[in-house]
């Protein structure tokens, strides 16, 4: 749009220059330049544009326009709605947008028309225009047409026009400037996501805060649907109709606001309010009994009956699986997870089960004979508590343990098992000779040995196919090194 100067600004621009043309010139463009920095202020049509495109303004909507183009729109109810609550804007824009005073008690119709004009006003200033939706007919499945639809359509020429009674959709062409609250939210949103990227370096507390607060999400969610399932089902079984709880949580068409509004709602109800699709009770009884059939059904074809859920080993699988046990974390992921088969490892837990003996023995001895317990070097005291426990055994010591009772198990499951123990026996015993061994050559003054203790299902030699290997190439012949002591000699 051109803008026109006013003849008080052009008097004033000839009067501050002295008449020349080169400075009628200059004084123009500054004023142009001012008048646009303060055009919110002084153009009422934009002024109420700008107060109407943002939070404050009629409900809008994100939809596609023509297969190609983004675009938040409106309904003219909505913007009718709006104005006739908030008067105070029409008594502050409408006199200078529409060049008409606003009378001394404005009814309804008085106040309709002023918003009809603004409305025009803003259409003609290219703020705004008239679309439409794209399907006319509701979705499969529904009865009513949606209240913002997804896929909009400009409207022609001639009919782009603002309507008096407040029908139909608006297409926004007109975007607020960028305000420090948004600027502000935009480097927050910068900063979260470098937050996640540094993730893996946060504490293991606050990984399982998060790993809790979205578990404890996702079984809300599970928990709803569950109850909403159950419940259409009694009602549409006991009275053939469509009720929902919370029927617009699973709607990606209405904002986050309005979710759980309504609570409920009956969803087989045309435009005049009469119930459609209703299904008759015997064939509601007929199609319950079948679904009860299937269900037993696949309850006997089961191959086996499944163990109840612990919840304490589903707990630490879940830690397991996102790695969330209390142990230090490095950029390479954990640092002070150790390896139960590591001989290093085995070696210090040996060593510290030995000591630990051997200071309870010694403190026990000295108990007995009356005398002061026993000191170690850090001058730490060595009491006897532990002088009467017996050994603990490593993990690895235990038996295998059945995944089910021995009385549900097959013929070939309980032959399995019994090979199991059978060389877990095998195992045990070469352990505790190689271990008596071990002792007996430490109490002779000898080092201990740090040796790798094999699992039992290491004994079990399983030999790999032959295969043949391809022929190689000779290798080459050995040349003498020019510094070899016989080389030199030779030479």
């Amino acid at each position: 749009r051109t803008r026109v100067a006013s003849p008080a600004m052009s008097s004033a621009a000839v009067k501050s220059t002295g008449g020349t043309p080169g400075k009628d010139k200059k004084a123009a463009g500054k004023d142009k330049k001012r008048g646009d920095k303060q055009d919110p202020l002084h153009d009422p049509v934009r002024a109420i544009a700008y107060h109407l495109r943002g939070s404050k303004g009629p409900e809008s909507r994100n939809a596609r326009l023509d297969d190609y183009l983004r675009i938040d729109y409106f309904r003219g109810k909505d913007l009718f709605r709006l104005l006739r609550k908030h008067p105070g804007l029409l008594d502050e824009y409408a006199p200078s947008i529409t060049g008409k005073p606003t009378p001394a008690n404005p009814g309804i119709k008085e106040r309709d028309v002023q918003i009809t004009e603004i409305g025009e006003r803003l259409m003609r200033d290219g703020y705004f225009v008239r679309i439409d939706r794209v399907y006319e007919e509701p979705r499969p499945g529904r009865t009513r047409r949606v209240k913002f639809p997804k896929f909009m359509k400009t409207l022609p020429r001639q009919m782009q026009k603002f309507t008096d009674d407040g029908e139909g959709f608006y297409g926004w062409r007109y975007d607020r400037p960028m305000s420090w609250t948004a600027i502000l939210l935009s480097c927050l949103a910068a900063f979260a996501i470098v937050l996640m990227c540094l993730f893996p370096l946060a504490p293991i507390w606050m990984k399982k805060m998060v790993l809790y607060t979205c578990l404890s999400i996702l079984g809300l969610f599970f928990v709803v649907f569950v109850v909403r399932t159950v419940v259409f089902a009694v009602v549409w079984l006991l009275t053939g109709r469509h009720f929902w709880i919370l029927p617009n949580i699973t709607s990606d068409e209405i904002p986050i606001d309005e979710v759980f509004s309504p609570m409920w709602e009956f969803d087989d109800l045309d435009a005049s309010g009469n119930v459609v699709g209703r299904i008759g009770a015997v064939k509601r009884l007929g199609l319950a009994g079948a679904l009860a059939a299937v269900l037993v059904g696949l309850y006997k074809i089961a191959p086996e009956n499944t163990k109840a859920i612990n919840i304490h080993k589903a707990h630490d699988s879940i830690l397991d699986l996102f790695d969330l046990n209390d142990v230090p974390k490095g950029i390479t992921g954990s640092v002070g997870k150790v390896d139960p088969q590591d001989p290093a490892h085995i070696a210090k837990m040996d060593r510290m089960r030995r000591e630990g003996a051997g200071a309870a023995a010694g403190a026990a001895g000295g108990a007995a004979a009356g005398g002061e317990p026993n000191v170690t070097a850090d001058g730490a005291n060595v009491t006897a508590t532990n002088a009467t426990e017996p050994p603990v055994e490593p993990s690895y010591a235990k038996p295998p343990e059945p995944d089910k009772p021995i009385e549900e198990m097959t013929e070939e499951e309980r032959e399995a098992w019994e090979a199991a123990l059978a060389i877990h026996k095998v195992a045990e015993e070469l352990r505790k000779k190689k271990e008596a061994e071990e002792a007996a050559r430490i109490a002779a003054g000898g080092e201990p040995v740090v040796q790798r203790i094999k699992p039992a299902s290491e004994f079990v030699r399983v030999v790999p196919p032959r295969r043949e290997e391809p022929p190689r190439d000779p290798p080459p012949p050995e040349t003498p090194h020019p510094d070899d002591a016989e080389t030199k000699a030779e030479l």
